[in-house]
C-alpha cells in the first residue's frame, strides 16, 4: 500500500480517481486497504485541495461503512 499512497501524493485527479475505485469497491477483502490507510489517503487529498474534495468525500464513506462492521 505504501507505493499507492506515494502514488496518490503526486498523480492527477482523474487517476487517482480510478485507483482509489478500486481498491474501496473492486479489489477483493484480503487485497482491501486497512481503515488507516484509508484514513491516510483521505489526509493526503484533504492536502491536494478542492479538485480532490470527492475522493475525500470517497474515503469518508468507506470509513465509515467500514467502522460499523
Amino acid at each position: 500500500m505504501h507505493a499507492i499512497t506515494e502514488l496518490f501524493r503526486t498523480a492527477p485527479v482523474g487517476e487517482c480517481a480510478e485507483i482509489l475505485d478500486f481498491w474501496l469497491n473492486e479489489c477483493c477483502l484480503e487485497d482491501a486497504p486497512s481503515l488507516s490507510t484509508v484514513q491516510d489517503w483521505e489526509q493526503i487529498f484533504q492536502t491536494r485541495g478542492k479538485k480532490f474534495i470527492r475522493l475525500v468525500a470517497l474515503c469518508q464513506q468507506w470509513a465509515n461503512e467500514e467502522g460499523a462492521v
